[in-house]
């Protein structure tokens, strides 16, 4: 879990020195009106609905949107529960239908999860039920690889580093080649390691910086290559602080040579901190705050930190950790997280996280029960269903099953062209193999609606499905398609037709909604 949100002021700083060349061409709406912003916005006014109009252009392919771009993340505690097994159908269909996708799998109890292949007596540290700890042991392995078998997804897999112990992590990484095989995608050392020296974990003095991490690396990395050659590590994983891109996302990146097939980093755009909490009480973050384009700028500074530093290490780059609100102690984020706000927030950030080049995003939650206020996109309703291994889609699935819905193509450009141009109005598009394209429009002002005339290439039949709710707060009502999914985890969106005369049609958004639209030869 985060600690602090990236500061917009900083990290503009910092990538002031970042050639973004690379990140530009392969964003969704090529040149904007805007330098520096990604995707294409435009604000459409408040007072009325008003038309815009809408350009895809096919003739300028940009980076691939690969499948399995969108994954998700879980507790490393979860891993010694039954929660991830292939009996639990409804889990099993809920992936199928989002992937095949990155399950990673560490958090902040990866620092409590112990390994062990000998029936060990595991140290009072990891028994610490309140700090989540978790005893792993090849049995969870072997449970977790019937999961990946049912789904066709892969696994990063976090090895504790906050508790140093170099040839139990190699242990460790034998037995997951082992058992995952080609399921295990790579291995990630520690959980945001530039906050083991605060006060918050005091997992090492407070001198503790990245060069002491380069070097707990370089241990780490030879006795795990010694016991496992194949398997790739990915990192640092680091949390996201303002201190972080400054001094320790680009001094791993720099690293000669480099130890990670991937460089990974998490991002929470929101904060709140509970009163309760041990941690500096915060304001809850709206809805409305969540979906600003206030936010959405201290998401691209961040998105081009990232890729800096990827250009930097000559490394693909992935957010290995991201959701709507950060806590330092808890998943809290009531008005921003179980909510219809974090679907619309969801699918915008995926296309835009992955038309600026990031590999993969893991949106982060827990499969068992489902926190109030907690951001978990997959969870189950309560201890019964846990029990039964039933678990249900939160608002926020629905708007990763929407920005699914683009992968397996490449980003093309869309120009947005309107009265105003603030950004309350967002798109993306990618072009298929088969010459198919679809496109995602997002109306993200609460008030107004928005009438558009979209100019894209005629093709034989043009469908439209919604991503709609009756508010930006509810928690249920959530459709996809007008069809929500079933208890079993399965959805049959209805598809509507288009009238695409010449290259041309009319679509309507609703205030606070979206549209998937695919244009078919």
């Amino acid at each position: 879990m985060p600690v602090l949100l990236v500061s917009a002021l900083v990290a503009a700083v910092l990538l002031a020195g970042l050639a973004p060349r690379a990140l530009h061409w392969s964003q969704s709406a090529g040149p904007t009106r805007s330098p520096g912003r990604l995707g294409s916005t435009s604000r459409t006014g408040r007072s009325a609905a008003q038309q815009t109009t809408l350009t895809v252009e096919p003739g300028r392919p940009g980076g691939r949107f690969a499948l399995g771009t969108i994954g998700l993340s879980i507790e490393a505690e979860e891993l010694a529960t039954p929660d991830l097994t292939d009996r639990h159908r409804s889990l099993v269909a809920l992936m199928r239908q989002l992937g095949p996708g990155v399950l990673r799998i560490a958090g902040a109890s990866l620092d409590y999860s112990w390994w062990t292949s000998q029936s060990e007596q595991p140290p009072e540290w990891a028994t610490d039920k309140a700090a989540s700890a978790a005893v792993v042991t090849p049995a969870d392995l072997y449970r977790l690889r019937g999961l990946l078998t049912a789904t066709g997804w892969r696994v990063i897999l976090g090895l504790n580093l906050a508790h140093f112990e170099p040839p139990r992590a190699a242990n460790e990484a034998a037995f997951a080649e082992r058992i995952l095989g080609s399921h295990l995608l790579g291995l990630e050392p520690g959980n945001e390691p530039n906050y083991y020296g605060g006060t918050l974990y005091g997992f090492r003095p407070g001198s503790y910086g990245v060069d002491n991490y380069l070097e707990e690396i370089s241990a780490y990395s030879a006795a795990i290559h010694a016991a496992a050659p194949t398997v790739r590590l990915d990192g640092p994983d680091l949390g996201g602080k303002a201190q972080t891109l400054q001094t320790w996302l680009p001094a791993v990146a720099s690293i000669k040579p480099m130890p990670f097939a991937a460089i990974t980093q998490h991002y929470y755009p929101t904060q709140y901190n509970n009163s309760k909490s041990r941690c500096e009480a915060s304001p809850e973050p709206t809805a409305v705050e969540l979906l600003s384009p206030q936010v959405r700028e201290r998401e691209n500074a961040v998105l081009r930190a990232i890729v800096g530093a990827g250009q930097i290490a000559h490394r693909e780059t992935r957010i290995t950790e991201t959701n709507t609100t950060g806590s330092c102690q808890s998943s809290d984020g009531p008005s921003t997280s179980p909510v219809f706000a974090s679907a619309l927030w969801a699918l915008d950030w995926s296309l835009r996280s992955a038309s600026a080049g990031i590999a993969g995003l893991n949106f982060h939650g827990y499969f068992g029960i489902c926190a109030p206020d907690g951001y978990n996109p997959i969870c189950a309703p309560n201890a019964t269903a846990e029990r039964g291994g039933e678990v249900t889609a939160r608002p926020e699935y629905y708007g990763l099953l929407a920005a699914r819905q683009l992968e397996g193509g490449n980003f093309i450009p869309v120009h947005i062209g309107g009265p105003d141009d603030e950004g309350d109005l967002v798109a993306y598009a990618t072009q298929h193999r088969d010459g198919s394209i679809t496109v995602a429009i997002e109306n993200l002002n609460p008030q107004t609606s928005v009438s558009l005339l979209v100019k894209a290439p005629r093709r034989a039949s043009t469908t439209d499905e919604r991503l709609t709710a009756p508010s930006l707060g509810s928690t249920s009502g959530v459709t996809f398609g007008h069809a929500s999914l079933d208890a079993a985890g399965a959805i049959q969106p209805k598809v509507a037709s288009i009238h695409n005369a010449h290259g041309t049609f009319h679509i309507g958004l609703a205030p606070s909604s979206a549209a998937i639209v695919t244009l078919r030869r």
